[in-house]
């Protein structure tokens, strides 16, 4: 068990891989493929030929993957080389039709540099192992590649404030270094770095001056129970509308405290999967707008207590919504078991509401989304406000009316829109 401090001061190394034509066939076709784009050729002559036409192939290639590396060969082998230091590449190679044969690719020169988490860029020169605390902080330097440090879970990972380099690489676009990229192609590297821990710490700065964050933290906590914490985020994002800090893991038990700051959970790129059983957010004094969360279509949720900050949830919900302050938007067609809305709840999703109580001093809105919807509870409380005036009537269903507790039409807020029969009945 030991405290390593990220450091990113190794020596930038460019990677060389190499791949052996093991046997020609003139009815064979030899290719090498990078992030799914194909350099391929027929058999030329004889092993060597035919390597030599491949590497001149691959150098003839205009795609931005290829164009990062050069290619070479000699005799029956090619050999890729990667342009910048320090930046690696992914490439495989196959062979089809006929008889020849292609051996793998290999590394010949490891890819090594200050981005890479490897063991060059902590304190002590040793990678984290299991039960070790790591600490990112007073930093600029990102953390681009060799984005794995799976299998050994951490005791912490913690991320202050004052660390304001990258960790991780947007989908978007391709990194062609650690500062520049090429937007014409999306990354076809890991874009997450994927570590097991089991508290992970994000934005806490102590003492004085206001550090600016990170602009890009991407974290896959993978299936170990994880504890996470945001206390902080930088204002603006690296990556244009997206979160500062997006996370991920599937772990049944995991659990996600959002006291300040701006958090996507699975929403880098579509399909993405998390699960979380409980999501409290919170505030540091800033009750409206410290917080500011988006939970991704494809998380399973079970439990969201709010006291402040914006919250977005695109799923579904399984047990409740408990809500004190702030304001939650649902939206897609996920189902909720039950929301308790004590500050603004704007209930734009399709699926189910089981049970909606509106709180004293708390609004739910259902005006916003004129498709159909079923709450199969409902309780207004005196101060309550509830708008189902969504331009469609008769659209919400209310599937045992509205129950005011304990006051009357006139001590609630109720808009229900054009054209309807109100029937007192008792409770």
């Amino acid at each position: 068990m030991a405290t390593i401090y990220w450091q990113g001061q190794a020596t930038a190394v460019a990677q060389v891989d190499t791949c052996q034509i093991t046997g020609y066939d003139a009815g064979s076709t030899y290719t090498l493929t990078v992030g799914g784009y194909a350099v391929s050729v027929a058999g030329t002559t004889d092993a060597a030929g035919t390597a030599a036409a491949l590497a001149a192939a691959w150098n003839a290639a205009t795609h931005p993957y290829c164009t990062a590396v050069t290619a070479s060969s000699v005799t029956d082998t090619v050999h890729l080389t990667a342009d910048t230091a320090g930046v690696p590449f992914v490439v495989t190679s196959s062979v089809a039709d006929a008889g020849g044969t292609i051996g793998a690719v290999t590394a010949s020169t490891a890819n090594a540099g200050p981005n890479v988490w490897a063991a060059a860029n902590f304190s002590g020169g040793a990678a984290p192992v299991a039960d070790d605390t790591v600490i990112f902080e007073n930093s600029s330097v990102s953390v681009l590649w060799g984005l794995s440090n799976a299998g050994a879970t951490l005791t912490e990972l913690r991320i202050m404030q004052s660390y304001t380099g990258k960790i991780g690489l947007p989908e978007a676009s391709f990194a062609t270094s650690a500062t520049a990229s090429d937007t014409s192609k999306p990354e076809y590297r890991d874009c997450y770095l994927i570590v097991d821990a089991t508290l992970v710490r994000i934005g806490e700065h102590y003492g004085s001056g206001t550090p600016a964050g990170s602009g890009r933290i991407k974290i896959d906590n993978g299936t170990v129970q994880t504890a996470l914490v945001v206390s902080n985020s930088s204002a603006p994002s690296t990556d244009g509308n997206l979160e500062p800090i997006r996370w991920k893991g599937t772990n049944a038990n995991n659990a996600v405290n959002v006291m300040k700051g701006r958090l996507g959970i699975a929403t880098s790129y579509a399909g993405e999967v998390a699960t979380v059983a409980a999501l409290e957010i919170a505030h540091l004094g800033n009750v409206a707008s410290d917080a500011d969360v988006n939970v991704g279509p494809g998380v399973t949720l079970a439990i969201v207590e709010q006291s402040g900050g914006e919250a977005v949830i695109q799923c579904a919900v399984t047990t409740i919504i408990e809500q004190a302050a702030g304001t939650v938007t649902t939206i897609g067609d996920g189902a909720i078991t039950t929301v308790n809305a004590g500050g603004t709840a704007r209930l734009q999703a399709t699926g189910t509401i089981g049970t909606l109580r509106v709180a004293g001093g708390g609004s739910a809105d259902l005006s916003r989304d004129p498709r159909a919807r079923t709450i199969s509870a409902c309780e207004l409380h005196k101060g309550g406000s509830l708008n189902l005036d969504n331009g469609n009537p008769l659209s919400i269903t209310l599937s045992a009316g509205i129950d005011l507790i304990r006051c009357g039409l006139e001590d609630v807020t109720l808009r229900l829109g054009n054209h309807y029969t109100v029937e007192p009945t008792s409770i």
